[in-house]
């Protein structure tokens, strides 16, 4: 494990730290004067701030946005503050719907913030809001290129938000304190990212500062977009959050004796209690303590149902996992992931006592850092174990370009172990020209653990071409080794190799035309096994898809899937089976 870590952060060393240029930012106006926070921005301040432009984005890319909106941002020394005028001509077109936390659907009108707090152009928090003035809040990681698979809205934070509904339309405050949000400092002054965003529901009209391209799907989530901002002496406290639990109970079961002929009553009394502690050491780094972890709190999964032969993939929602996750992520497309994070406190669907542990996540200059390590208690046949995980990411040639690597460890009790090391690269050659390189292997007890052995490495290679409009492509290339196995990770399938290839073209038609976007694609799969080199996927699809000006939208396709299943495939607890034979 050592010599691993030695080597990977060598590898890391060779690529010099870069600077790079940007264009002049907007100054944040700092405000001294009292703002009432009642989501009404009527004060004289906001009145000496200068309004930002909006552009349309849809239906009609580049128009004026059919309705009045004025938005304005500022900040003192404890909040960055941004408030929304969103004017109706037509009051009967206010659509506003949920008051959950989190609710999001495009059947509202919404306002939000997207925050590239770090200015790394990749990253990004956001906060939105409708005219109920529901919170919901997220990250977003990867230049939001995996579209909704990037999102995520189960990260939560502290912050703030007031609305009011008038007979023009609706008004918006948000408060954000600086302590919620890392970010780096260079001679005292602060940049960051920033995208607003208004939806109309009744219009399917959204519009946005900055003007976004439509050439990108999901453009108002790219940070890469963003319009750049500036803030000057932000020195936030050092919070810290503590948040202890305690829980108890009396569970009772009638069980009979051993004559079989009486129950007798048997009682538990059950009481547990422990503490997260969350600290913000500097601007940019961020430490999080758990002491017998209590997840009962966290939002359920939503059901699947698995009739494939290959694994389900549901996503991080502890809390604890998810301050600045997108470091952690090492991802082999299709969920596949040198480390999931639900590896840790779970097995087979039950939960695991976790004693204690330490994550530490954050940026300091083009580093990405994150550190985290776990203990859990014994389950069943599963010995006590002691998880590991160490990355580190660098920015190198350009601001979307990165070098990166990671290393993990799952040490057992019982003398059991798991390492898994990982090398990747993204490089944006030129354009929207993207070449992705990832290289993984794994060593574990009772394996042979040759470092010069394709049959415990995972290697991926991606070449593509990241538009919406005109023509695009992307090809993939993966290995998959026999004996691959991420003891804290994720594999969808395993033992494969294959290739992926996508061609299209797309289309923005002109203003008169009730389609929106328009596109043709040519996509093709196929699989191979690595130990034994037969087929098992094959899949090519011909589509035409479109989305109109309206919201609506739909697509046409010819597909064709080949399965070779090698062996009975059972479901449902063996209720029912595919017997071994070619399916097409």
């Amino acid at each position: 494990m050592v010599k691993i870590t030695i080597l990977l952060f060598a590898l890391l060393l060779l690529f010099p730290i870069i600077s790079f240029p940007q264009s002049n930012p907007l100054k944040v106006k700092k405000i001294t004067k009292e703002v009432v926070f009642d989501g009404v921005p009527d004060e004289p301040v906001w009145q000496t701030i200068e309004a930002l432009p909006m552009t349309m984005l849809t239906p009609i890319a580049g128009d004026k946005p059919s309705e009045e909106t004025i938005y304005r941002i500022a900040y003192n020394d404890e909040y960055f503050y941004v408030s929304g005028i969103l004017n109706h001509s037509d009051i009967s077109d206010l659509r506003a719907i949920g008051k959950k936390r989190d609710y999001a659907t495009s059947a509202t009108d919404f306002f939000g913030i997207v925050l590239d707090s770090y200015n790394d152009r990749k990253t990004g928090v956001s906060f939105w809001t409708n005219p109920n003035g529901i919170r919901t809040d997220g990250t977003v990681q990867n230049d939001a290129i995996g579209d909704t698979d990037d999102i995520n809205f189960s990260w939560n934070t502290f912050w703030d938000v007031k609305t009011n509904i008038n007979d023009q339309g609706w008004t918006a405050e948000f408060r954000i304190p600086f302590s919620s949000l890392r970010f780096q400092k260079h001679d005292g002054k602060t940049v960051m990212g920033i995208i607003l965003t208004r939806f109309i529901a009744a219009k399917n009209e959204m519009s946005n500062f900055p003007a976004l391209s439509p050439d990108y799907s999901l453009p108002f989530w790219k940070s890469s977009l963003s319009a750049l901002i500036e803030f000057e002496g932000l020195n936030p406290k050092k919070t810290v959050y503590i948040t202890p639990y305690i829980t108890g109970g009396v569970g009772q079961e009638n069980k009979l004796n051993n004559n079989n002929t009486a129950y007798n009553m048997d009682t538990n009394p059950k009481f547990d209690a422990g503490l997260d502690i969350k600290y913000s050491l500097t601007n940019n780094l961020t430490a999080d303590l758990t002491i017998n972890t209590d997840f009962a709190q966290v939002e359920a999964d939503n059901q699947q149902i698995n009739l494939t032969r290959f694994s389900l993939y549901f996503p991080e929602k502890r809390i604890f996992f998810l301050e600045k996750s997108d470091v952690f992520d090492f991802s082999f497309l299709g969920g596949n992931n040198l480390f999931y994070s639900r590896k840790i406190g779970l097995h087979e669907g039950n939960p695991v006592r976790i004693y204690g542990g330490l994550r530490m996540t954050g940026r300091i200059g083009e580093w990405d850092i994150g550190i985290l390590d776990m203990q859990t208690a014994k389950f069943e046949e599963n010995p006590s174990e002691n998880f590991g995980v160490v990355r580190a990411k660098r920015t190198v040639f350009n601001q979307n370009s990165y070098v990166s690597g990671m290393a993990t460890t799952r040490m057992g009790t019982d003398g059991s172990y798991n390492v898994a090391y990982g090398l990747d690269g993204l490089f944006r050659v030129t354009g929207d020209e993207y070449l992705t390189l990832k290289w993984g292997q794994t060593f574990e007890n009772d394996s042979a653990n040759k470092v010069f052995d394709l049959a415990p490495s995972r290697f991926l290679f991606e070449w593509q071409r990241r538009k919406e409009t005109g023509f695009a492509y992307d090809f993939v290339y993966t290995w998959s080794g026999k004996s691959f196995n991420p003891g804290v990770g994720f594999e969808v399938k395993d033992n494969y190799h294959g290739s992926r290839v996508v061609l299209q073209h797309g289309w923005l038609p002109n203003s008169t035309s009730f389609i929106r976007y328009h596109k043709f694609s040519l996509s093709g799969w196929n699989f191979w096994n690595t130990a034994t080199n037969l087929q098992e996927t094959s899949i090519a699809v011909l589509a035409w898809e479109f989305e109109a000006k309206k919201g609506f939208g739909g697509n046409i396709s010819i597909n064709f899937y080949r399965e070779d299943l090698m062996e009975e495939l059972t479901l449902g607890n063996d209720q029912a089976s595919v017997p071994a034979d070619r399916y097409t």
